[in-house]
């Protein structure tokens, strides 16, 4: 075996190592989500339930509106990553295609809203939602978050490691500047499409702390929300508590399998074939 090879060997073992390390907390939450109240307490750390049970998933629906939660929280997450999506796209492309006075400038405020802490626009956000008479409404959870600048700006990076051929082609063949932008420039910014919605859909899907202050009532809480009253009405339910947490979890397993492939192109390829 060459050096090369045994490098590489180590290299899979950590990986693999790793990737136990990471995997063991979500194998054990679907075990635990399977097992009796009983067993949890008198198995150990086993990981194979001696007898399979669903009684963790009926008392969830029991103890709280979990239906409603999800349905909350993936409402609100699906409206605003198909927001984000549409606002990025166009204020991505016109910072990076469109020629116009202040345009660095406005990109500079954009990214320096990245760097406010999000705890620090929380107090002034409600006083104005509030004042709107918006609070517990899906408009508050939705539409203060329709306009991601991390978004923009992956759209827009990746908008200028583009070709300016590709529209000039377009324009001498007769398209309008919008025909361009969705038919020529849309198609080959899947790959930072994908890691938008990846990244939106799971930051607004996880979102504990804005739903907490934004909503006051079960029929408007959000699925974290949600898992924390759980929590403090019932500390020693664990397969409750598990359940409840493995079906908060599969939307966003979903959408990273979904758009898994085009986010790895858009990581370590190009967006333009030769």
């Amino acid at each position: 075996m060459s050096k090369l090879q045994s490098r590489y060997g180590i290299v899979y073992i950590i990986a693999a190592i790793g990737a136990l390390l990471t995997l063991y907390p979500y194998v054990w939450m679907v075990s635990t989500s399977l097992k009796n109240q009983t067993e949890v307490f008198t198995s150990g750390l086993s990981l194979l339930p001696q007898v399979f049970s669903l009684s963790g998933f009926e008392r969830a629906f029991q103890a709280a509106p979990v239906g409603r939660f999800l349905f909350n929280s993936l409402f609100v997450t699906v409206i605003t990553t198909i927001g984000v999506a549409f606002t990025s796209i166009f204020a991505g492309y016109a910072l990076g295609r469109l020629q116009f006075k202040g345009r660095d400038f406005i990109f500079l405020l954009i990214l320096g809203t990245m760097m406010i802490p999000h705890q620090a626009t929380m107090i002034p956000s409600y006083i104005l939602l509030n004042w709107f008479g918006w609070i517990n409404e899906y408009k508050a959870l939705i539409i203060p978050h329709m306009v991601y600048p991390f978004a923009i700006f992956v759209i827009r990076n990746f908008l200028l490691s583009l070709p300016k051929e590709l529209e000039e082609a377009a324009m001498i063949d007769g398209c309008s500047r919008n025909q361009t932008l969705f038919r020529i420039i849309l198609p080959n910014i899947k790959p930072a499409l994908a890691t938008v919605v990846i990244f939106t859909f799971t930051y607004n899907w996880n979102d504990f702390f804005y739903p907490l202050v934004m909503t006051k009532t079960n029929e408007m809480r959000t699925a974290q929300v949600g898992l924390a009253v759980l929590k403090s009405q019932f500390p020693m339910e664990w397969p409750m508590l598990m359940a409840a947490t493995v079906l908060t979890s599969i939307p966003v397993f979903l959408i990273y399998f979904s758009f898994q492939r085009f986010f790895v192109k858009g990581v370590v390829g190009s967006a333009v074939k030769g």
